[in-house]
C-alpha cells in the first residue's frame, strides 16, 4: 500500500464503517417506524396496528442484514476504487463519490432482488429506492464519523 492511498480522504477505517452501518440501520428504522406509526386517536375500529417497537425491531433487522451483507462489503470495494482515482478538484471527488455510491446502491438493490424475489427481480421496484437511500445515508454517516475522527486526531496533534 502506498502512503497516498492510506491518506486518501476516501479511506474510512473498518470500525467506522461498522459504526456507520449500525447508525444507518437505526436512523432509517426510526424514520420508517415514525412514518408507519398510527396514533391511538386515528386508529380504525377492528383493525390491528403494529406497535412502534415491533416496526422498529423488524426494520432494524432487515436494514442491518442489507447493510452488513450487501452494502458494507461492496463499499469496501467502492472505497478502493475511489482511492485509486487521481482527482485534483474537490467537485470532481464529490461527483465521483456520489456516482460510485449510486452504482453501489443500484447494484445492492439488484443483488437483493435476485436473492429475495428470484425470477421477479425487476417486477417490484420499491426496495431499490429504499436501498439507494440507505446507501447514501451510510455514506453520510461514514463521512461524518471520519470527519469527527480526523478532527479529534488533528486536535491531539496540535496539543
Amino acid at each position: 500500500m502506498t502512503n497516498q492511498w492510506i491518506r486518501s480522504i476516501w479511506f474510512v477505517p473498518f470500525p467506522i464503517k461498522c459504526l456507520a452501518a449500525i447508525l444507518t440501520s437505526t436512523s432509517i428504522s426510526l424514520i420508517v417506524g415514525i412514518m408507519e406509526y398510527v396514533p391511538l386517536a386515528e386508529r380504525a375500529e377492528h383493525t390491528y396496528y403494529y406497535p412502534f417497537w415491533y416496526t422498529l425491531i423488524i426494520s432494524i433487522l432487515i436494514s442491518s442484514a442489507i447493510l452488513l451483507f450487501l452494502i458494507l462489503p461492496l463499499s469496501l470495494f467502492a472505497d478502493n476504487v475511489l482511492a485509486s482515482r487521481r482527482m485534483n478538484r474537490i467537485v470532481t471527488k464529490v461527483i465521483f463519490a456520489i456516482l460510485t455510491y449510486l452504482l453501489l446502491g443500484v447494484g445492492s438493490g439488484v443483488l437483493f432482488s435476485i436473492f429475495v424475489f428470484k425470477l421477479d427481480a425487476f417486477e417490484y421496484t420499491g426496495h431499490y429506492q429504499y436501498i439507494v437511500i440507505m446507501t447514501f445515508v451510510f455514506l453520510l454517516w461514514q463521512l461524518g464519523l471520519s470527519g469527527l475522527l480526523s478532527r479529534g486526531r488533528d486536535k491531539n496533534r496540535s496539543e
